[in-house]
């Protein structure tokens, strides 16, 4: 990389991880999340007219929310209900794979984990991707500016994702989770 593309490539080392943590958290698969953020980058790269290093990040999540969204738009058009299941990404899965010591306790970590996962996935992709921003420490007028809507329609979108997940999950959250 020539000396001119250092602050670029600083740019893309910093944002990579968060997008391709974002993109995982929409589509549930960490493959095409990664395949996902390449591509978006690619593209904002190739546009000379962008200043990445000044509103990139919004860009930059803003272009993954929307080839998330098409993405999974596409793949519920073209694949069943148990054929997505069984592509997915699952958080329960990853639990399972990590050492617990007590193995009640990994149980129900499992279940509240599959509970909440399951719920995610209910959410319409707006409010699942409002939701996601917000808990990945986003403020309201990011999220707006990711999502394209304004700050007050961003702040609906994250209340009424959480309102959604309260009641699917109801009384099955720890109460400190409520």
């Amino acid at each position: 990389m020539a000396d001119g593309d250092a602050p670029l490539d600083a740019w893309i080392r910093r944002l990579a991880p968060r997008a391709v943590a974002y993109a995982r958290t929409l589509l549930r698969r960490p493959d095409r999340a990664e395949d996902v953020v390449q591509e978006v980058m690619l593209r904002l790269l190739e546009h000379k007219e962008y200043d990445l290093l000044a509103d990139g990040e919004k860009l930059l999540f803003r272009s993954v929310t929307n080839a998330c969204i098409n993405a999974t738009t596409r793949r519920r058009e073209m694949m069943s209900l148990e054929a997505e299941k069984a592509e997915g990404f699952c958080l329960a899965d990853v639990l399972a794979s990590v050492a617990e010591p007590d193995p009640a306790h990994a149980a129900e970590e499992r279940e509240l984990m599959e509970r909440v996962e399951q719920a995610l996935r209910a959410l319409p992709p707006m409010q699942r991707a409002a939701v996601e921003l917000k808990a990945m420490g986003h403020t309201l007028r990011q999220i707006a500016e990711t999502l394209e809507v304004s700050a007050s329609n961003a702040g609906v979108l994250v209340h009424r994702g959480r309102k959604r997940l309260r009641q699917r999950l109801g009384t099955r959250l720890p109460a400190e989770l409520r």
